[in-house]
């Protein structure tokens, strides 16, 4: 059964089989379900290896509103069952590594064969190509595409990226699926044909990365760096506690030096005419001075005075404090049930994560799409 009552959302009446696990397919088919699509969650006889990570609230998270099916796809029997479904379906979604699904005999051609409205949306690491075996996860794709490797503070001394708090390349390589899959769903609109797409992970992140491409190519050595400086900044207060500073406009940068002044605090002689390029000129200097000022006053007190001043700065939250921003009651982030919505216009409700194989015996006796080819 489906878990969504009929809701007038945009994808409603599409159809999507989630071969995805872990996270990059998961992720998309949930997208494409809060926007009101059917989604069909395909797992292994044990189970999407998810399910037991960060104790089930990892699939929790990222599999609601779909069902699910288990499926041996290297039996002959699994395979049938299988294709039978993806000829009434709408859309896709798989995260093998490059030929999988073809040495397991559903391969976007003959799935687009049988099925020719079909879009087929593969999630891969580094794509086809001499790295399409390469074992790989989201941190090994930031190290390799170079995001790792972004200093994270105003000169490559010094402080170096570390570990993002969430998997970037996974959910972006998510996020330039779903992107990808609507757009082909617009085109099948107008074209009546399916398409194939091919979503490569670090190529996202390279993507991303697209316009330190261009600040390189003006030939300055520190391009690589050069949009760093200690107006965009974190910093220590006197409680211990962060809080990140955003003044890179010269008007900001401005307002910033006169509630520091105003605040006790000493700053270069002239900073407060500094234009972004002498900022820069003058980091070390700027950055150490910048350091004892905010050392001054616990956070909450420069929260107020920066606020006062119009200034961007904002505390560096944990995870607990970001819920409890008043800020998420006036958007009506958080749904009644108490899960995110995420930030796209009229988002439904979904269902829990299904249990293993809970809508099995639908897919297997073929009326899981009900009446009406897709």
């Amino acid at each position: 059964m489906n878990p969504r009552a009929a809701s007038h959302l945009p994808l409603e009446g599409i159809r999507v089989i989630d071969l995805g696990m872990l996270l990059p397919g998961p992720v998309c088919g949930l997208h494409l379900a809060w926007l009101g699509a059917d989604v069909i969650k395909i797992e292994p006889p044990r189970g999407d290896p998810g399910r037991t990570l960060y104790d089930g609230a990892f699939f929790d998270t990222y599999n609601r509103g779909k069902r699910s099916a288990a499926l041996d796809l290297k039996s002959d029997a699994g395979r049938t069952t299988f294709l039978a479904l993806a000829d009434d379906a709408d859309i896709v979604i798989e995260n093998f590594r490059p030929g999988v699904a073809e040495r397991l005999g559903i391969g976007p051609d003959i799935l687009r064969a049988r099925n020719p409205r079909l879009i087929h949306c593969a999630i891969t690491g580094f794509g086809p190509g001499s790295r399409a075996a390469a074992p790989a996860h989201d941190l090994n794709f930031l190290a390799r595409s170079g995001a790792l490797g972004l200093p994270t503070t105003w000169s490559g001394q010094g402080r170096i990226s570390t570990r993002p708090a969430m998997p970037v390349a996974d959910l972006g390589g998510a996020a330039m699926a779903v992107q990808a899959i609507l757009a082909a769903l617009f085109q099948r609109t107008r074209t009546g044909i399916g398409s194939r797409i091919e979503i490569a992970m670090q190529e996202v992140m390279l993507h991303w990365l697209a316009w330190r491409t261009s600040a390189a190519e003006r030939g300055d050595e520190a391009a690589w760096t050069m949009h760093l400086e200690p107006a965009n900044d974190l910093y220590a207060a006197a409680d211990g506690l962060s809080i990140a500073i955003g003044a890179i406009e010269s008007h900001l940068w401005q307002g910033l030096v006169r509630a520091l002044r105003d605040a006790g605090a000493t700053l270069p002689a002239g900073a407060i005419d500094w234009d972004w390029t002498d900022r820069r000129a003058n980091a070390p200097e700027l950055a150490a001075a910048l350091t004892r000022a905010f050392a001054m006053r616990p956070r909450d007190e420069w929260m107020s005075l920066l606020e006062a001043a119009g200034i961007p700065a904002d505390p560096v939250n944990t995870p607990p404090e970001a819920f409890e921003d008043p800020w998420l009651a006036e958007r009506k982030l958080v749904q009644a049930d108490g899960w995110v919505r995420p930030p796209l216009p009229g988002a439904g409700t979904l269902a829990p994560a299904p249990a293993l194989d809970a809508d099995g015996a639908g897919v297997r006796d073929g009326t899981a799409w009900g009446t009406g080819a897709a």
